[in-house]
Order: structure tokens, then C-alpha cells, then sequence
């Protein structure tokens, strides 16, 4: 009888330590958005669709920058480059239908008059050059901008 008294002794003291526990652990940060795209990007993707689609163009939104860009082979301080562009994403990528890219569509706003957000603009500028395609306004003439840039890569 006396051994029972001990497993509930024992019982009782593994539950409380695994009470405490879980008390202390951290709760998970984390949760799921709803979509991948603000407000604005949506619109802006819902212009974007139709144009795209008669381009034969395929859509990626929010594309890393590292994942269209990379350092060239035997770059000194290779990391230190690599640091400028693993947190950059473009908003829109056009890429044709074997997914090899096209432009870069930047959907800018009033976001992108501060100094850091200057400074980010012309990076991409220098990196993505003529692939590049910036777009100010949902009401501007999309269709062109992008039909324009698309004969200057050709």
C-alpha cells in the first residue's frame, strides 16, 4: 500500500513539473495572413492579371531578391553582398511560361519618398537596370509601361 502513496507522490510531482513547464515556455509568435498581397497590391494585381495574361506572362508576387539575383563566383566578402539583398523583395515578377524572367514591377507609393526607402529604390534601379518596370499610380497606364520596358529588353 505504501508503494501507491509514492507513485501519486511521484505522479504529482511529474504533473506539476510538466504544469510549469508548459507555463514557462514561450508562446508560438507566429500566425497565418490571409493573403500574401496589402490592399493595394491586390488592385494593383487584379490590373496586372489581364495584361499578363495577354503578354503570356506568369506572376510571381513578393519575389526575394536573392532568388533572382546572385553574387557572381569568387566575389571577395561574398557574405557582406549577399546581406544587400536577402531581405529585398520586388513586388511583381513577370516571367514568361518556362518561369525564365522577363521585368521586375514595383508597385511605388508615398512609402518610397524616405531616405532608406530612396536608397533601397536606387539599388534596384542599378541592379534591375531596364528590367525594371515602376509603377506610381493604379490609375496609370500600366499596359504601356510595361509594353514599353518589354521592347527595351528585347
Amino acid at each position: 500500500m505504501e508503494w501507491i502513496v509514492w507513485l501519486a507522490i511521484a505522479v504529482l510531482i511529474i504533473a506539476v513539473l510538466i504544469w510549469i513547464w508548459l507555463l514557462s515556455r514561450e508562446k508560438w509568435p507566429y500566425e497565418l495572413n490571409q493573403t500574401i498581397l496589402t490592399e493595394r497590391e491586390r488592385s494593383f494585381y487584379h490590373i496586372l492579371k489581364p495584361i499578363a495574361d495577354k503578354l503570356e506572362l506568369q506572376i510571381c508576387p513578393k519575389v526575394r531578391v536573392a532568388d533572382i539575383a546572385s553574387i557572381k563566383k569568387g566575389t571577395k566578402d561574398r557574405q557582406k553582398w549577399f546581406n544587400k539583398i536577402r531581405a529585398k523583395h520586388v513586388d511583381f515578377l513577370l516571367c514568361d511560361y518556362d518561369m525564365n524572367i522577363v521585368l521586375m514591377v514595383e508597385l511605388d507609393d508615398s512609402s518610397h519618398e524616405s531616405e532608406r526607402a530612396k536608397k533601397n529604390d536606387a539599388f534596384k534601379n542599378r541592379l534591375f537596370g531596364e528590367r525594371l518596370v515602376r509603377i506610381r499610380s493604379l490609375k496609370e497606364d500600366v499596359e504601356g509601361a510595361i509594353v514599353s520596358a518589354l521592347k527595351k529588353v528585347d
